[in-house]
């Protein structure tokens, strides 16, 4: 009875330590790097980054906090080329302080895993508003000045 319990025991062991699918890091890796970039983390979302794009990273991030309010971020489709290649797809929901307009972007990010965990070495803009990562947008329309709204009235008599 001792022998098939430690078996079972054993096989067990052997199932937990079974490191996760690659997908799954890199869907955890994209998901740690975007929120602690969205709450303001940026030593925590660096070290998500490999050595050729930390100066990109915070160029790129330089106003977040500051003149950018970033409201969410979600991850909107994850692909996984191979075993340590990942694109990810992140839709961000921001706007300007200086604005009421709630904005819209969807950024592409490349990860790679070259040993050791899965690291940010791409990101470019695919949609929506100009203006995340620091790019010259054109501002919002001026609005003219208010007109009378009153609706012309006619006097029975």
């Amino acid at each position: 009875m001792r022998v098939p319990f430690l078996a079972v025991i054993g096989l067990s062991m052997a199932a937990c330590l079974t490191p996760p699918p690659s997908s799954e890091r890199a869907a955890d890796a994209a998901r740690d790097f975007n929120l602690a970039s969205r709450f303001g983390r940026m030593d925590q979302a660096m070290t998500l980054t490999s050595n050729g794009v930390r100066q990109t990273f915070l160029a790129h991030r330089a106003q977040w906090g500051k003149e950018i309010r970033v409201l969410d971020v979600e991850l909107a489709g994850l692909t996984m080329t191979d075993g340590s290649h990942a694109l990810v797809e992140v839709d961000y929901s921001w706007s300007r302080n200086s604005e009421s307009m709630l904005r819209s972007t969807r950024v592409s990010q490349e990860f790679r895993d070259p040993g050791g965990g899965f690291r940010l070495v791409r990101e470019r803009r695919l949609s929506g508003d100009v203006g995340l990562f620091g790019e010259v947008a054109p501002s919002a329309p001026a609005t003219a000045a208010p007109r009378d709204v009153q609706f012309a009235t006619k006097t029975i008599q």
